[in-house]
């Protein structure tokens, strides 16, 4: 990267695919610049004050009613690294609305409920967003689908939430069912439940969309599953590689010609009311390897996002959670506050090695490394913010960082 103080060089840091494959395409709401809206954190960030984080990644429990193949939490690729995984933690109802409480207290501005298993089947998921909401929190949900379609939970959605993504996984429900080993007709029920969220949702901006893991098994319905996610109602469909910290995106190499084509295809799709988001595809491992990606030696996007896991522990991201080695402290049983400034979080960043030495590559990179070029000075920020400001004067889901 050249030095640079041209307001334009805020793309140096946008995902790219090698060449050969698609171009990367975020829609708005997904845009890794959002960081940008934050002006005022964002000086306090490059003139090295602390800053609290804006958006929390909770998982508040564990246990999961699908058992999808492709799940890092049930990978035997992944044993090792989400060592701290448990299907038995759950977070009780009461300690979680204390915790998102105080999250609102201290700055925090959105939470998202996602994690290691599936947050709708959690007993008390509405009285917990329900309360969210009311401390002032914008609520987004990562979710296997499942329980949209039932009356309470489809209720709390459509009067707090502002974004729902749905894992699609498939283009068909033969698929499908073979894949996440589903037994409520989940696929089947997509095309109404998330037609009546998009037309009852109270926020006015309300997103509903699908997420597609692609991986051997269901890469051919890629084209297909773009056309249900269309016919369903939903905003967009977003699509990511199969990822393993010590794999990458290894698993899927050998196809990758039949899949650059078929996201290709898929994104012909787009139009103004329904965006095809095409990933990067080439994303190295990040564990038990010694090649770094990235040029940034610290994970700045921590300072602005946090993580915590079903097990009650704040985390740096939810890449990293239920891994020992990024345990910071308990904030369910030491309060959020007293974890995030009283001591551990301290203690944990001065113990801590460098990025570089955990985390070899990060799929918050494009994140990180935009902080990096700010904080260093090499892209200025006032010249950055106005730049940002004029291509997205309203940031779509700016609080979700």
């Amino acid at each position: 990267m050249n030095s640079t103080s041209g307001a334009d060089d805020i793309d140096m840091a946008a995902p790219q695919n090698r060449a050969g494959l698609p171009l990367v395409s975020l829609d708005q709401a997904h845009s890794p610049q959002k960081v940008l809206a934050h002006g005022e954190l964002l000086r306090r960030f490059v003139a090295g004050l602390e800053i609290k984080p804006v958006h929390m990644r909770i998982g508040i429990m564990g246990a999961c009613n699908m058992r999808c193949d492709f799940c890092n939490f049930h990978s035997p690729n992944e044993e090792q690294f989400y060592d701290l995984f448990s299907f038995k933690d759950s977070i009780a109802t009461d300690k979680a609305v204390t915790l998102l409480r105080e999250f609102a207290a201290n700055d925090g501005r959105a939470v998202t409920f996602c994690g290691s298993g599936e947050c709708t089947i959690h007993p008390g998921y509405t009285d917990i967003c329900r309360a969210g909401h009311a401390a002032g929190l914008r609520v987004g949900l990562i979710t296997n689908g499942s329980r949209l379609g039932r009356p309470k939970v489809a209720d709390c959605v459509a009067e707090t939430h502002t974004w729902v993504r749905i894992g699609l996984n498939a283009g068909t429900e033969a698929t499908f069912d073979d894949i996440t080993h589903d037994r409520e007709q989940t696929f089947s029920r997509f095309v109404g439940a998330v037609g009546r969220l998009r037309e009852s949702a109270v926020d006015p901006d309300f997103r509903i969309g699908f997420n597609y893991v692609i991986t051997l098994r269901n890469h051919r319905e890629i084209v297909r599953a773009a056309h249900v996610a269309r016919e369903s109602g939903a905003h967009y469909v977003r699509f990511e590689p199969e990822f393993y910290s010590a794999l990458g995106h290894e698993t899927i190499a050998s196809v990758m010609p039949e899949i650059a084509e078929a996201l290709t295809t898929a994104a012909a799709l787009s139009t103004e009311a329904f965006e095809v988001s095409v990933p990067k595809l080439d994303r190295g491992p990040m564990d038990q390897v010694e090649e770094v990606e990235g040029d940034f030696e610290h994970c700045h996007y921590s300072r602005f996002v946090t993580a915590v896991g079903a097990d009650g522990n704040l985390y740096p991201c939810p890449q990293v959670h239920l891994n020992s080695r990024y345990l910071i402290g308990n904030v369910v049983e030491q309060g959020y506050a007293e974890v995030l400034e009283g001591g551990p979080r301290a203690a944990w960043e001065a113990s801590n090695p460098r990025r570089t030495d955990l985390c070899k590559s990060c799929f918050y990179r494009p994140q990180n490394e935009l902080l990096e070029l700010l904080r260093r000075g090499r892209i200025r920020l006032d010249e950055a913010l106005d730049a940002y400001a004029l291509e997205a004067p309203g940031t779509l889901h700016g609080d979700f960082v």
